[in-house]
Order: C-alpha cells, then structure tokens, then sequence
C-alpha cells in the first residue's frame, strides 16, 4: 500500500500522531505533501505523482485548506484515482461531501483524528487485503495471464506453487469450476499435485462438490488414480464415501474395477459399503467373486453382508 498525507504545513499539531501511527504500527512509511498559499507550480507538480501513485490518503486540517484551488485540485486527482481518503474536517458548521465510488465512499470525513485513526485501524487489514488483491491482479494482467479458472487449472496441473497462490492472492475461488465443471480440488487430485490438494482444502474446498464431465467427487478421482495417500487424506477430512457418481459407480466398485487392494482396505475399515449396488446392479463383493480379483474375495469375506 502507498499510503500520502495531505496537510497544510510540516508543523501541524497532528502530523506526528499520524506518522506514528503508520510508521510504528502498522509498518507504512507515507509520502507528505503540503498545501498552502503560495505553493509553487512546480511543488504543485512534483507532488503530484505521488498522489497519483497513493492507494490510501490522509488529510489533516481539512477545513484550512478547503478554499485552496491547488487543494480542490489535489480532490479531484484523489477522487479520479479512486483513492481511499480520510479526512479530517474540524472545522466549524463545516462539511466534507463524501465521493460514492460503488461498494465505498471514496472520502470519509472525521470531527477529530483520534476517530479517524481508530477508523483507519479497525478496517486496516481490510486495506491491506484488497490491495494484494488489486496488486495480483496487475501482476497477472501484466504477464499476460488470463484471471479465469481454467487458467489457473492449468497452473494446478503443473504443481506452480508461485502462480497459484498469486491466482489465490488475485482473488480466485478456491471452489471455482473449469469450463467443463470440473471442481479445481479434483483437477488437482486427478494431476497427482498433493500439496496443491491440501493448499485447496485447507483454504476452505469443498471436498464433496462432484465434477461434471466425470460425475466424481476428489476422493473418488484420488482412487481412479490408485493415489493411496490422497485416499487416505480426504477420508480423514470426511469425505462422503456412500457418495455414488452420475453413471451409478459406488466409490468400492471403482476401487475394485482398479485393482489396487491396499485402496479397497483402507475404503472398508473407513465404511464403505461392500454391497452397495452400482447402475447394473452390482456390488464391489459381487464383482470381486466375478472376477475372482486376487486378495479381494478374501479381503470382503471379512466384511460379510448386513442382516436385512
């Protein structure tokens, strides 16, 4: 954040409670320009790159300085810019109209500077988010990258910690869907990136939302892919195993169409349904009997159907 005060001379009363404020707590060195009679032209000038480079104002003593051409100026700049600006307006019967710039008032106005920095405090982080934010944002535009889910799945699929976490930083829901529906918790899972799963979910991914192309929810992606690990984490996060996707495929029938019988343990010790029947009417048991699946007949025998 580029934080600026405006004030009318270096010696104002408040100048260095504001400074104090900044610089002490919240680790913000600001740029101060000064409006006054007589300013030059070319101060004028020279102050206000910085104004147009500031992301958040201060403005101390508001109310001597209100009648200045070179300070309505410096609004109108602020107000063009978009810029968060708190005003202190003491003055007498004074008042300061407030800019509307959609979710916020551009200005907001303040009787006393202990007010407005308690203000300024209590929405500080907020400051700060939306400014990483706006800053990612630029960053990606700059690079050329496209703020869409689908691009940032395609950085999931690569395990692109750098990328990522700017798309995340940029605002991308983290339960945001591909072009083609598919969740970006299963687009990582079905790429194998484990510590991009676990970035997803521990920043608030549904687990359980299913895709649309495959009708899978993440842990039924993690056992297609024969990803015992990743098996193991979304059943310890609480996922839905009696979940059964849109072609009727119980999770155990797919574990058991795969193969891998250290998946198919670890789905019956955690309650998956051995005789949950999928669209054609089969079970993982009747399968594994079918087929004759090597371990499997053994392994369900230990799991003997449910009293009716």
């Amino acid at each position: 954040m580029n934080w600026l005060i405006i004030a009318p001379d270096l010696k104002n009363k408040y100048l260095k409670d504001v400074e104090n404020f900044l610089e002490n707590k919240h680790n913000i060195v600001p740029y101060e320009i000064y409006i006054y009679n007589g300013i030059s032209q070319a101060e004028l000038f020279d102050d206000l790159k910085h104004v147009t480079q500031s992301t958040h104002c201060i403005i101390l003593d508001a109310a001597s300085m209100s009648s200045l051409d070179e300070y309505k100026f410096m609004i109108g700049v602020l107000t063009g810019k978009g810029v968060q600006t708190f005003v202190h307006f003491s003055g007498k019967g004074s008042r300061f109209e407030l800019v509307d710039s959609g979710r916020y008032s551009l200005f907001h106005s303040y009787a006393s500077v202990e007010v407005l920095l308690s203000s300024v405090d209590s929405e500080f982080e907020r400051f700060k988010a939306e400014d990483n934010q706006k800053q990612a944002l630029i960053q990606l535009f700059t690079m050329g990258i496209p703020f869409t889910s689908d691009c940032f799945a395609t950085f999931l699929e690569k395990d692109d910690t750098e990328n990522c976490e700017l798309f995340f930083d940029a605002g991308m829901q983290v339960n945001a869907r591909t072009s083609e529906g598919v969740p970006l918790v299963c687009v990582a899972t079905r790429s194998d990136c484990s510590d991009k799963v676990k970035w997803l979910v521990e920043n608030g991914a549904d687990i359980n939302a299913v895709s649309k192309d495959r009708g899978y929810s993440a842990v039924m992606d993690a056992v297609w892919r024969k990803n015992f690990d990743l098996t193991k984490y979304f059943i310890e996060k609480g996922a839905d195993l009696s979940f059964v996707s849109s072609d009727g495929q119980p999770i155990l029938v797919l574990a058991v169409g795969n193969g891998n019988l250290q998946i198919v343990e670890l789905l019956l010790e955690n309650g998956a349904d051995p005789d949950l029947k999928d669209s054609m009417g089969m079970s993982a048991r009747g399968y594994a009997n079918l087929f004759k699946k090597p371990g499997m007949v053994e392994l369900f025998a230990k799991y003997p159907p449910k009293e009716v």
